[in-house]
């Protein structure tokens, strides 16, 4: 093998290599952008409309104002039920205040559609005013308004 042909030899191996190295790379940035939740403003959905997510969002808050867990269960998916059980909602509740008070009103909200993993989901924060305390409620919906997501704080 002459000098010139181990060159060109060592090039081509060069440039596969590189290739391979690119590919994989290629792969890798799709894979996280495919992972990587991406959100837009709730009135740029063509899944859910805005009016129907703070009435859900406000019904599901109300509900657990009253501790109607019965009917919330029928608001969450079936994960969420084992998850969300009456003794965890209190908990959660207690570790923001040991008393809200009663409800006052319900504050500003904020929505966006969140699509992750190929799956869209409705996101919703809504400020509630009680009498001791005001909270943040962080709910996230799956596309058949189901509650998917929920954090107090």
């Amino acid at each position: 093998m002459t000098s010139e042909e181990k060159k060109r030899r060592k090039r081509k191996n060069l440039l596969i290599a590189l290739g391979v190295i690119l590919a994989i790379v290629i792969i890798i940035a799709a894979s996280i952008a495919w992972i990587w939740p991406k959100s837009k403003d709730i009135s740029e959905s063509t899944v859910f409309q805005a009016q129907e997510v703070e009435q859900q969002t406000q019904y599901i808050v109300s509900l657990l104002d009253e501790a109607d867990y019965t009917t919330f269960n029928t608001c969450t998916t079936g994960d969420m039920n084992t998850t969300l059980t009456p003794a965890a909602i209190t908990q959660a509740k207690a570790k923001v205040s040991d008393n809200f008070g009663s409800f006052v009103s319900f504050g500003d909200i904020t929505m966006d559609e969140m699509n992750q993993h190929g799956n869209v989901y409705a996101f919703a924060q809504q400020e509630v005013k009680y009498e001791n305390v005001t909270v943040i409620y962080s709910l996230t919906f799956d596309e058949n308004m189901k509650l998917v997501g929920l954090y107090i704080r």
